[in-house]
């Protein structure tokens, strides 16, 4: 136990939850250990203890999600065989949504502050995973419209994250509903399963 009477891993996950709460409402850049200290009612020695620097929280408040993009991007194109088929497209955005909605807070923080997002180590991973993520969905003989459908599906999947009256399981549906139609998948998936 610290002097504070939390378990160490118990006062990391509260210095992140209350980052990430300063983060949305104020910004990374206006946010200071300090207020993060205070709002805990603990020192910044001991935010210091866990954390060096902002950026240490930041990163840490971002990696399972940017980890879980690796893996969904690696997982996808792991049998090259089935990239631009309908059905593992759909599969790569279901399985995408399910990641953003999993870190729904942190998603909906990284896409409102873009100049704070850019003071992580992990951005350049990140820029990465979203080149690579739209190049997989574009993957195969795609028509224009259907490339111009890909990156709009992008958009909306990370537009609609920020509807903050609605729960995950109200949106999920509608969301893959919504996506499937903008990429043309709902049709080319019953196409495909009638053949």
């Amino acid at each position: 136990m610290t002097d504070e009477g939390r378990t160490g891993a118990d006062t990391a996950g509260n210095i992140r939850e209350v980052a990430l709460d300063l983060f949305s409402r104020q910004g990374y850049e206006r946010s200071t250990l300090r207020e993060i200290a205070d709002a805990l009612g603990i020192t910044k020695a001991a935010v210091y203890y866990h954390y060096r620097t902002k950026v240490e929280i930041l990163d840490d408040l971002l990696r399972p999600m940017v980890d879980g993009e690796d893996w969904i991007i690696a997982d996808a194109g792991s049998d090259p065989a089935a990239i631009g088929d309908p059905a593992w497209r759909l599969t790569l955005v279901e399985r995408y949504i399910d990641l953003l909605l999993a870190h729904r807070r942190v998603a909906t923080y990284a896409m409102n502050d873009l100049a704070g997002v850019a003071n992580s180590t992990l951005l350049d991973r990140m820029r990465a995973n979203d080149e690579r993520l739209a190049v997989l969905l574009a993957n195969g003989d795609l028509s224009l419209e259907q490339r111009v459908r890909t990156s709009a599906a992008l958009g909306v999947i990370v537009a609609i994250l920020a509807l903050p009256d609605v729960s995950n399981a109200e949106l999920r549906p509608q969301l893959l509903r919504v996506v499937r139609d903008v990429l043309g998948l709902a049709e080319q998936v019953a196409d495909a399963a009638s053949a």
